[in-house]
Parts: C-alpha cells; structure tokens; sequence
C-alpha cells in the first residue's frame, strides 16, 4: 500500500494527530499545509523529513504533481481544496476523510469518511466507520500519586463558545473545599486571565490557580506532575487532551453528555443544554453547574481509594486506545 498523508505541522490539535499518525503509519508521501493564520504557532519543519510544503491552500495542480504513484490518501478534518477528491478520483487513488462532526462538509467527497468518536454518529454520510485516534503510550510518564491534589484543565487554542469549558471550571474554584492546585494551559497569553475578569472569578484560599501559557512543543509535558484532568466540554466529539490525559494515567472529568459515556459514568458530570451555535451544522452548547463540578474534584481528593481506582481504569482505556492496539484497525482501514 502505498500512503499519502495531508497533515499540519503546528501544535495544536490537528497537528499533533497528523504527526503521530506520520510516525505510526511511515506514509510513502507527506504534503504539509501551512495554512494562513491570524494567530499562528511555530511550524516544526523537522517532523515530516522529505515532505512537499504548501504554502497555503493546495492547488488542483498541487494535488495533480503530489498523488502520482500513491494507492489511498489520508488527511484529517479537511481535504483543503474540493479538488482534492475529483484530481484523486481522477487517477483511481482512494481518500480517507477522518472527520471532526463540527466541521463535516457534506460537499466533501472522500471513499470513506471515518469518525473518531460515536458523537452524531449516524448523521455522518455513508460509507462510514468509526475509528478512534489513538494515543502512543510511550511519550507519557504514568501517574503514580496515591491522593489527588493536582488538577489540570487544557485549553489549547481557545474554540469558539468557551468549548472547553474553562468558564464553569474557574466558577467552581469558589466551591472547592479541598487544598488543591489547579492549572490550567492556554497557546494565547491573556486568554485565562480575561476571562477571570470577565467573570469576576474568586478562588477560595485553599485553592492554587496556575496559569501556563504559550506553546508547549511537546504535549506530553502537560500531564506530567498532575493528577487528573478536568475537562467541563461544551459540545465536541474527538478529545486529544483526554486520550493523551489516560495516556499518563489521569481520570477525566468531563459532562454526562454525548459521546462521553465511553469514560466511566462515576467521572461524569450532568450537564444541561444552555444553546446552540451554527458550524457546518447546528450543535448544541452545554454547561456544568459549578458546585456540582467543585463536588466532583473534591470526591477525587478526599477518597484516595476512588482515586487510585480511577488511575487503574485510566491506564486500561490508555491501552485500548493505544497505536499498538488500534495501528491494525488502521491498516485495515487504509488498506
């Protein structure tokens, strides 16, 4: 088989899929996009030696010198250019479009769409299947605390409608009773601390807010020295920082909403539709009451058992969705 990889080469999110799977998969030909930002971060040239650049969007033509002597075409959320699937039809080359649902274009024509999480499952076009993004188990340090007392909260690049929801994880800062650190990262400086403001948010004494800001060229850093991650998300199907958080051996917090029943139903949080905002699709906003939350981070803390507990079925989800365990799906995919 012979394997094209459209990827990105910044860390956020897309790019640090497209890198693993790089590493993982070892593609016959890389195209990298460095596409126009507003707020760009810093592109790594050393992760895809060999690579063809694009500087901005890729051209039918780019396609056309680009595809030649490739069998199937991989590239995540995007194909950049609709003449990406026609050029690729063109020359008998297969694509796989692995789809995030906000972002779904139905004018896209890839061979298979794969959809990394069950969220909105069934509203994806046919032919379909699931396939999850996996984490590599060897860039993380596992946890081993005993007690709980250091949380994290990722943001990345901040989304659209407080996606993360960073805004109900500082409300409750002002309900955890326990002797806490709580941390929080963010690629654009100024973004926590204006929404402190914003909110006029008061952390109890007892609790210690750290903010990391800025890029971090190695996500794995993130989740070493903590001890769970609290991720209070609005809306959104793939969760990097919660598969990267299992990876090193922390629960997740996350809503009682859809997809997230695949994490234990004990790590979840209810949460309540507060709206909806237009993407590609409509999709539905919701939030977590902030007590509720700043109950939940004190049950961790305060039952070292369930803890130690949550660690261990942490490091089994890790495994599942491990590049050991899901590279065959992978190539039975692509193949």
């Amino acid at each position: 088989m012979r394997l094209g990889l459209i990827a990105r080469a910044d860390s956020r999110g897309l790019g640090i899929q497209c890198k693993a799977f790089h590493d993982h998969m070892h593609p016959t030909k890389t195209m990298v996009v460095d596409c126009p930002s507003l707020k760009p971060l810093p592109l790594r040239h050393d992760w895809y030696p060999g690579a063809t650049w694009i500087k901005g969007l890729p051209t039918a033509q780019d396609f056309r010198n680009w595809l030649r002597g490739l069998d199937v075409v991989y590239t995540a959320e995007t194909g950049y250019n609709p003449s990406l699937w026609s050029e690729a039809e063109r020359v008998s080359i297969e694509t796989v479009l692995h789809t995030n649902f906000e972002f779904l274009d139905r004018n896209d024509r890839p061979t298979l769409w794969a959809a990394p999480s069950k969220w909105r499952y069934n509203e994806i076009p046919d032919p379909k299947t699931f396939l999850p993004v996996p984490v590599d188990l060897d860039r993380f340090t596992p946890n081993e605390a005993t007690h709980a007392t250091r949380f994290l909260h990722v943001i990345g690049r901040p989304a659209a409608h407080d996606r993360n929801g960073t805004t109900d994880l500082l409300k409750a800062l002002h309900f955890i009773q326990s002797q806490i650190t709580v941390t929080i990262t963010c690629q654009e400086p100024g973004h926590v601390r204006g929404l402190a403001r914003q909110h006029r948010v008061s952390a109890n004494p007892n609790v210690t807010l750290a903010i990391r800001e800025g890029d971090t060229p190695d996500s794995a850093e993130l989740y070493r020295d903590q001890d769970v991650l609290v991720l209070p998300r609005r809306f959104g199907g793939l969760c990097l920082p919660a598969h990267e958080a299992l990876a090193a051996g922390l629960p997740v917090v996350m809503p009682d909403i859809e997809p997230n029943g695949w994490l234990p139903a004990e790590w979840l949080v209810p949460a309540q539709k507060t709206g909806t905002f237009q993407a590609k699709t409509r999709i539905d906003l919701h939030a977590t009451d902030p007590q509720i939350l700043a109950q939940k981070i004190d049950h961790f803390v305060q039952d070292p058992a369930f803890f130690t507990q949550a660690q261990k079925q942490a490091r089994e989800l890790a495994d599942g969705l491990s590049w050991q365990t899901l590279k065959p799906r992978y190539e039975k995919v692509l193949a």
